[in-house]
């Protein structure tokens, strides 16, 4: 991750009103996907907490883990609220913490991260996670997909990766999901489209997947 772009980018947009409220996948999610009891929820990489406040709001015990400090200090701020006994801000990297100190996860949560982070970095972050679930846990990802609009703009770096105002590895759905089946997580759900994410004429083709230990 491009810690400085994004501590850069949080410190001048992090309280803006368009992304403050909640996403429409974490919408999504509370609605149709998460069980009637979620104890324990780790999203990966929280940015300004849109999300993981909202999940806390609904009584959720929240590990929100960012790179960016200015992401993580703007959730802080959130502490002193009722909220606050829920939401569990860090500073870290997600690909490499160890979540077994956290205890039984039911959800991991992860919404435009995943392409944020190398191929070789998924190919470590995926068994992580489904070891750490508890059984019948989900891993709950959205992501922009090699479909997008945005594939092949700006600089090349390297398979599906480029660089605009950061960089962004495009993923290819069907490989992702072969990969994940792999390791041995079973299919919940999958929808790849847009319409999903629409933001300013920023309407991105994105990946939605649902994964169960």
């Amino acid at each position: 991750m491009d810690k400085k772009y994004w501590n850069n980018y949080y410190n001048q947009h992090g309280k803006d009103q368009e992304i403050s409220a909640c996403s429409t996948f974490a919408d999504f999610c509370i609605k149709q996907i998460f069980p009637k009891k979620v104890v324990k929820i780790v999203e990966l990489g929280s940015g300004n907490g849109r999300d993981a406040i909202h999940f806390a709001h609904q009584k959720m015990s929240v590990i929100a883990i960012d790179q960016s400090t200015s992401a993580i200090d703007i959730e802080k701020e959130e502490l002193h609220y009722e909220v606050g006994k829920y939401l569990h801000p860090k500073a870290l990297d997600f690909v490499r913490e160890d979540y077994s100190r956290y205890g039984a996860i039911d959800v991991f949560y992860s919404r435009f991260t995943i392409h944020s982070i190398t191929k070789e970095e998924e190919e470590l972050l995926l068994p992580n996670i489904y070891q750490s679930l508890k059984k019948n846990g989900l891993f709950c990802i959205e992501v922009r997909t090699i479909k997008d609009p945005l594939y092949g703009v700006g600089e090349y770096c390297c398979e599906n990766t480029y660089l605009t105002d950061h960089k962004r590895r495009f993923i290819n759905s069907k490989v992702f999901l072969e990969d994940a089946l792999k390791i041995g997580f079973e299919l919940v759900y999958f929808i790849e489209k847009n319409d999903l994410s629409v933001y300013a004429n920023d309407n991105p083709v994105l990946m939605r997947i649902i994964l169960k230990k």
